[in-house]
């Protein structure tokens, strides 16, 4: 089986005719075979009928003489005599006849050459005898006395010589039958056996060529449907063949290696991304930090006021001391976050709460967006579907969506400045997230461009924020897209698709 798993397909398919035509040759030698001997046989039985149809002729031509002779003993009449002379004729030709189809059988031709003897004889020592005798009156007697002694047993002779004759040609006869039926047998049972044979040798080749073939291509099928799908996990089936699928193999395992590069290259720049979303936070996550801060100090200072009075009033002291923690607690939280969205790493996929998600970026981005003057708008759908997914991730899309919006915002001099992020259920059941903002909004023509890598209106932008965005949008099955705001500004919505357990 290894052997003929290297094979190239042309050579599997090639021995696989091979085999079945080595099938077809031989059972089809064997049944011509048969048929020739089965011609052979019959030629034979038809001529062994055509001797026995002439040694019947021959037995009936000396009926015939005998008959006429004693027409002529009885009656006197001359007119027998012609008959008569007709049979030993007829007899004659028939002997010779007879020798001729027995040419190749020389048992036949000495019981042939006895049965002309005795013909022969009668004829000489009874009938011309009796002829002659009738040709007298006075010796007419003595003819029919003859005929009565030694005519009746020199027939006897012949008729009992022609039936030993008839005899081997009829065991002859059977013999050529009983070979002609086991040729037909032969033949017959040749062509079930070739026939069964290469049923089964096309099953077989069926079975090593769908082993072989069939079912690698399948593997391969799966394997490059999962691969498409981005599951690098999976194994590349027939790598160490050395056939066309194991070219196939080797194809499918470079277009493997190409997608992990790319996952990483889209996990290194999804990194950068957040690095940099993260850096144009910098003044209002230092205000974020400094909040909770300051309300320590505060606290802090209070429960050392507390502490010095006299008497040291405790309960006072306590309650600021339990300020700070929380404070504390504030300020960790807000670390937290911006840990886990500059972390490098991908996680893994684990279920989520969208609209919890959600919360966790605009509580990183508010501040940002009250520093630039604008309002901050949150509609969450109630009873939403979790979803399966990477946070950081989604939280990352959602981030940059919503600072490309503050930024697109800050550059209008005029005007209300308002921004609205809502999540609800969409049609196929899944999750529908929207930011909507005020700004400047989109060309209609370049609307679709924005998601190209590369493309940017911004001056120091690198275009990549919203084809990273897409991609991760895509991984996850849902989709990104953007739409013209009424009365201005833009819509960008991506849908998430239902966890299903």
């Amino acid at each position: 089986m290894p052997q003929f798993s290297s094979l190239l397909i042309l050579h599997k398919l090639m021995a696989a005719f091979a085999a079945v035509v080595a099938v077809i040759f031989v059972s089809g030698a064997i049944v011509y075979d048969r048929l020739s001997l089965i011609e052979e046989a019959k030629n034979r039985r038809v001529h062994t009928t055509d001797v026995l149809d002439t040694l019947e002729a021959a037995v009936a031509a000396a009926l015939d003489q005998q008959t006429s002779l004693r027409g002529y003993l009885i009656s006197g009449d001359e007119k027998f005599l012609d008959p008569y002379r007709r049979g030993g004729a007829d007899f004659s030709a028939a002997i010779r006849k007879l020798k001729e189809q027995t040419s190749d059988n020389p048992d036949q031709q000495g019981r042939l050459d006895e049965l002309n003897k005795l013909a022969m004889t009668w004829r000489v020592e009874t009938a011309e005898r009796e002829i002659a005798l009738m040709a007298h009156p006075t010796t007419r007697e003595q003819a029919r006395t003859l005929e009565g002694a030694t005519g009746k047993a020199a027939m006897d002779a012949i008729r009992g010589k022609a039936r030993e004759i008839e005899q081997v040609e009829r065991d002859l006869l059977a013999r050529r039958d009983a070979v002609q039926k086991l040729a037909y047998a032969t033949a017959y049972t040749a062509t079930v056996m070739g026939a069964a044979a290469s049923l089964m040798i096309a099953v077989l080749m069926g079975i090593l060529l769908t082993r072989a073939i069939a079912r690698p291509i399948t593997g391969m099928t799966g394997a490059m449907a999962a691969l498409a799908k981005g599951d690098t996990s999976i194994d590349v089936p027939g790598i160490d063949r050395r056939d066309e699928i194991g070219a196939m193999a080797a194809a499918v395992n470079v277009f493997k290696k190409g997608i992990i590069e790319r996952q990483k290259t889209q996990v290194e720049l999804a990194h950068v991304s957040r690095v940099a979303t993260m850096g144009q936070l910098t003044a209002s996550i230092a205000h974020e930090i400094n909040q909770p801060i300051s309300a320590a100090l505060t606290n802090a200072d209070a429960a050392l006021n507390w502490l010095a009075a006299d008497p040291p009033n405790l309960d006072k002291g306590r309650e600021s001391l339990h300020h700070i923690v929380t404070d504390c607690q504030r300020a960790g939280d807000i670390v937290h976050r911006i840990r886990a969205m500059v972390r490098k790493a991908p996680l893994p996929k684990s279920r989520l709460d969208v609209n919890a998600a959600v919360l966790d970026v605009i509580a990183m981005v508010r501040s940002e967006a009250v520093r630039h003057g604008i309002s901050v708008q949150i509609q969450l759908a109630e009873d939403l579907p979790q979803i399966e997914g990477e946070r950081i991730q989604l939280q990352q899309v959602l981030l940059n969506l919503i600072l490309n919006a503050v930024e697109a915002m800050n550059s209008l001099e005029d005007g209300k400045r308002e921004l609205q992020i809502s999540t609800e259920r969409d049609v196929a059941g899944g999750v529908l997230v929207a930011v909507r903002d005020s700004g400047p909004g989109l060309e209609p023509t370049n609307a679709e461009r924005a998601f190209d890598a590369f493309y940017t209106t911004k001056p120091n932008g690198l275009g990549m924020g919203l084809a990273i965005c897409r991609s991760i949008i895509a991984a996850h099955g849902g989709r990104l897209w953007v739409t013209l705001n009424t009365p201005r500004g833009a819509v960008f919505q991506f849908t998430l698709a239902p966890l299903h357990d």
